[in-house]
């Protein structure tokens, strides 16, 4: 067994005891997603209490659920939260931002947490509409609205936690020469080919430009292909004997660029030029996956394709024994997305309404300064029905028996 140490501190951050006896702890995880602590001992805990403690990185769970169990001796097994998910107890009301990057929306959100901003890596300039919602949310509308993943940071001393930051990376994980094969016949293992459209060229879309062609606005575009080798093995008949592209779209109306819209093309491309394939794996299998971390590579041979299909697969989403550091599930694959079946729904939900809600809070201020200047323009008249005067600018105009003055000066008007 590994050597571990389990902290409890309170709610209030105050050191109450290290954990001994633990019978069992286990870790499961899903990028941008779930992140939570099963442990199971012998000793008490509250509701709230912070669990601190360390891999080869330091954790952080809170205590939410409690099962308490009677078998001869008395253990309690906990189920425990990630310290980030606690932000959902932070409320926002009204968050409205335009053309500013992930570093500017994440910074606006955390500002009245105890939350600090990690390493944000550059992900472009996009708008961001949030009414009504918590901040756990909000980080998730920003994971997904700039394509990020999310990686929670704790420092800690011998006093407990002296940091608590979010990170937002493009790819959390590394590659640690972690291998995986399969094959006909291997137990353990569930495999997902999933429906994505295979493409072997791309055409590219981004801005709207001021010109037009037919009376349609012109869009900046580009068109790029793959390797000959792509297009012969997942291309398209031409009808007479030969092979044509199999040719898919990306659009990001945010880029101006012509070269960063030619290299985000490419970079689509590359993730669809090819099937998406899924495994999940158990038991005796998800043991070749020892000291893999979430959102690491692997590299994967599937011999079932053929010719066999060798490709990068990411895991994205594990469970692992934390005393052991077994791995006792893992689903890894050529594409793992940015949010879970649930959030990708409340993700579509909020962005189908998000250009309703930047416009209606344009229109809303608008309105209000309008409203304003009408009433200071009703008052300044009103003003001068009952006193003869009107301000203009920081000057006086006034009437006094048929004549005008202005700051005192009578005015001629000339005939």
């Amino acid at each position: 067994m590994r050597r571990l140490r389990f902290m409890v501190f309170d709610r209030w951050g105050r050191y109450q005891q290290d954990l001994t006896g633990i019978a069992e702890a286990t870790l499961s995880q899903e990028i941008n997603s779930t992140d939570e602590l099963d442990i199971t001992v012998p000793v008490a805990l509250s509701k709230g209490d912070h669990i601190l403690w360390r891999d080869e990185t330091w954790h952080e769970h809170v205590v939410n659920e409690q099962d308490q169990e009677h078998e001869g001796s008395q253990t309690m097994s906990y189920k425990c939260e990630g310290v980030h998910q606690w932000l959902r107890y932070d409320h926002i009301r009204l968050f409205v931002m335009t053309n500013v990057t992930a570093e500017e929306a994440l910074t606006h959100i955390l500002e009245q947490t105890t939350w600090e901003v990690g390493t944000v890596e550059d992900f472009g300039r996009h708008d961001l509409a949030l009414s009504q919602t918590d901040t756990y949310k909000a980080l998730l509308e920003i994971a997904g609205t700039w394509g990020c993943e999310i990686r929670p940071e704790i420092t800690v001393s011998h006093g407990g936690v002296t940091k608590r930051a979010i990170s937002l990376v493009h790819q959390r994980g590394e590659s640690r020469g972690a291998r995986f094969e399969y094959g006909r016949d291997i137990g353990g293992v569930e495999k997902s080919v999933l429906k994505d459209d295979v493409i072997t060229a791309c055409y590219g879309y981004g801005k709207t430009l001021d010109t037009e062609t037919d009376g349609v606005k012109d869009r900046l575009w580009c068109f790029v292909e793959g390797t000959d080798e792509q297009k012969q093995r997942w291309g398209q008949p031409d009808g007479n004997g030969g092979i044509k592209h199999s040719v898919g779209m990306y659009e990001d109306a945010n880029i101006e660029d012509a070269d960063e819209l030619e290299d985000a093309t490419r970079a689509y491309m590359a993730q669809h030029s090819a099937p998406s394939v899924q495994y999940k794996v158990s038991d005796a299998m998800a043991l070749q996956l020892r000291g893999v971390e979430l959102g690491d590579v692997i590299q994967a041979i599937d011999r079932e394709f053929i010719p066999e299909l060798r490709l990068e697969a990411r895991v994205g989403e594990m469970k692992r024994d934390v005393l052991t550091g077994d791995t006792k599930s893992a689903t890894f694959g050529t594409i793992v997305s940015l949010l879970p079946d649930v959030l990708t729904r409340i993700y579509s939900q909020v962005t189908s309404v998000t250009p309703a809600l930047t416009q209606a809070q344009i229109a809303a201020n608008n309105a209000a300064q309008a409203a304003q200047e009408a009433e200071q323009k009703v008052t300044s008249i009103d003003q001068m029905l009952t006193t003869g005067a009107l301000s203009i600018g920081g000057s006086v105009l006034s009437v006094v028996d048929g004549k005008i003055y202005l700051d005192g000066k009578e005015l001629v008007v000339a005939e």
